[in-house]
C-alpha cells in the first residue's frame, strides 16, 4: 500500500517538479540535485536537463521554455523506466561490457548521421556529456538481454509462423502493401490514456513545423523500429492493424497521419510509399553526394536556392563535393553510398529516376535545398534465394512484433512492484 501511494504521489509530482526544475536553472543544473529516485538508483536533475538538450538538438524542436517543459516530463518517464530495465537486468546477474556500449553509441551516431568518431565533439557543441548516451544505450542493450532470456519461446518465431504468413501474402497478391514508418505511444492503463494522446498530438505538431519524423522516433517512439527511425519498410495489406491501414489508405505519399488510436495505444504514421503486392520492379542502387543548405526563412530560402545554383557549377565530380560545399557558410556535405531507389522517398526518387552518373540535380525538403550529384548508378544485383530473403524478412517482422508485446508486458511488470518518488 505505501508503494502504490508513493508512485501516485510521484507520476502527481512530475509535473510540477519538471516546470520547477526548467524555471529554477540554478538549482536544476546543481550535479547533485535529485530529480527522481527509482528503488535504490537516483536521476539528477543535472542528467535530466541534458537529456532534454540532446533530444531538442537531434529531433530539431524548437528550443524554448514551453517545449523544454513539455518534454521534461516525458523525458523523465522515459528515463525513470530505463532505470528500470537496468535494474531488472542487473537482478539477472546481466553485465554490459565496455565494448558492447561502444556498439551502441556507434549506431546511434550512424542513425543520427554523425561519424562516430566525432560523436564526442558533436555532444560537446551542444553541452551534453557522452555519459548521457552511454547510460542511454547500457540501458537499452541491457533490456534486450534481459527480454529475450525472459521471454524465451515467447518471442521465438517457427517455421509453421513463417510458412503460414508466406500463403496469406501470397493469397493477398494483387492487394496494396505499404512502406510507411511510427511512431508508437502506448497505453497499457487509463491513466496513460490523456498523457499519450497530448504527447502525440505534440509530435505531430513539432514534425509539421519541420522536425525529423525519424528523429522523433528515435527519442519518442516505445515500438522495437525506433532504433531503425520508425521504418519497418514494406507491409502488406492484411498484415497492418486495421485502424493504421484505413489511415493508409486515406494517406497521400509523403504526408504524416494525425494521431491513431489501436488497443495498443497511439500511433503517427508517415506513408513513404505504396504499391501493389506481386508488381515489384527490378531496383537500382545509387552512389550520391549531397550538399544540404538549410534555411528558415523565404528570404534565406532564396539565398540558399542561389547558393545551391552557385555550388553546382562548382562541383566537377563527387570527389570535390566537400571542398566546394566549404564555400558556404553552413553547407553541410556527405557521401551516401548503396542507396537501394525503392527505400528512397518517392520525390526524391521521382527526381533521381533519369539523373545519370556525374550529373547534378536539385531537391528541396522542409527548410533545406539539396544538390545531389549521383556518383554511381547500377542494376542492384538478382537475389539467389528471394524465397529465403522474404522468409527472412518475414520472420524478422513477426519477431519485432513479438518482442514489442514482449517489452510492454515485462515493463508493465517492473512497473508495478518499483517505488518511484519525484525530489526535485
Amino acid at each position: 500500500m505505501l508503494q502504490l501511494i508513493q508512485k501516485t504521489k510521484s507520476a502527481a509530482l512530475i509535473a510540477f517538479a519538471t516546470l520547477f526544475f526548467l524555471q529554477n536553472p540554478s538549482y536544476a543544473q546543481g550535479v547533485m540535485r535529485i530529480a527522481a529516485v527509482v528503488n535504490d538508483d537516483v536521476i539528477s536533475a543535472h542528467d535530466l536537463a541534458q537529456r532534454v538538450r540532446l533530444t531538442i538538438a537531434t529531433s530539431r524542436i524548437p528550443d524554448t521554455p514551453q517545449v523544454r517543459s513539455r518534454l521534461a516530463s516525458s523525458i523523465l518517464r522515459t528515463m525513470i523506466d530505463e532505470r528500470m530495465k537496468l535494474q531488472a537486468a542487473e537482478s539477472q546477474g546481466i553485465e554490459i561490457k565496455d565494448d558492447q556500449i561502444k556498439s551502441g553509441l556507434q549506431r546511434y551516431a550512424q542513425s543520427h548521421k554523425i561519424n562516430p568518431n566525432m560523436l564526442e565533439q558533436a555532444l560537446d557543441q551542444i553541452g551534453v556529456d557522452i555519459m548521457i548516451l552511454e547510460e542511454q544505450a547500457e540501458a537499452e542493450i541491457a533490456w534486450s538481454i534481459y527480454v529475450k532470456r525472459m521471454s524465451g519461446q515467447r518471442i521465438a518465431v517457427s517455421e509453421q509462423e513463417v510458412d503460414a504468413a508466406m500463403q496469406q501474402i501470397e493469397a493477398n497478391k494483387g492487394k496494396p502493401e505499404y512502406n510507411f514508418a511510427e511512431i508508437f505511444l502506448p497505453v497499457d492503463t487509463p491513466s496513460e490514456e490523456a498523457n499519450a494522446r497530448q504527447m502525440a498530438e505534440r509530435l505531430l505538431g513539432h514534425i509539421q513545423e519541420g522536425s525529423s519524423f525519424e528523429g522523433l522516433a528515435r527519442d519518442f517512439s516505445k515500438s522495437p523500429s525506433a532504433t531503425e527511425g520508425g521504418v519497418l519498410g514494406w507491409v502488406q495489406s492484411g498484415n497492418i492493424d486495421p485502424n493504421i491501414e484505413n489511415t493508409l489508405e486515406r494517406l497521400p505519399i509523403g504526408q504524416y497521419s494525425k494521431p491513431v488510436r489501436t488497443p495498443a495505444g497511439y500511433y503517427l504514421l508517415k506513408l513513404n510509399d505504396k504499391r501493389i503486392s506481386g508488381q515489384e520492379t527490378a531496383d537500382e542502387i545509387l552512389d550520391l553526394g549531397q550538399i544540404v543548405l538549410p534555411y528558415n526563412s523565404p528570404e534565406t530560402k532564396a539565398q540558399a536556392q542561389q547558393n545551391a545554383q552557385y555550388l553546382a557549377q562548382q562541383i566537377q565530380a563527387c570527389e570535390t563535393i566537400s571542398q566546394v560545399a566549404q564555400q558556404v557558410p553552413g553547407a553541410q556535405s556527405s557521401t551516401i553510398e548503396n542507396v537501394k531507389m525503392s527505400t528512397t522517398l518517392p520525390a526524391l526518387r521521382e527526381t533521381l529516376a533519369n539523373v545519370q552518373k556525374g550529373q547534378i540535380t536539385f531537391f528541396e525538403r522542409p527548410n533545406a535545398m539539396m544538390v545531389i550529384m549521383v556518383c554511381d548508378r547500377r542494376q542492384a544485383a538478382a537475389t539467389a534465394e528471394p524465397e529465403i530473403a522474404k522468409r527472412r524478412e518475414i520472420e524478422n517482422r513477426l519477431r519485432l512484433e513479438k518482442i514489442g508485446r514482449e517489452e510492454r508486458r515485462l515493463l508493465q511488470q517492473e512497473r508495478r512492484s518499483a517505488f518511484v518518488d519525484i525530489r526535485l
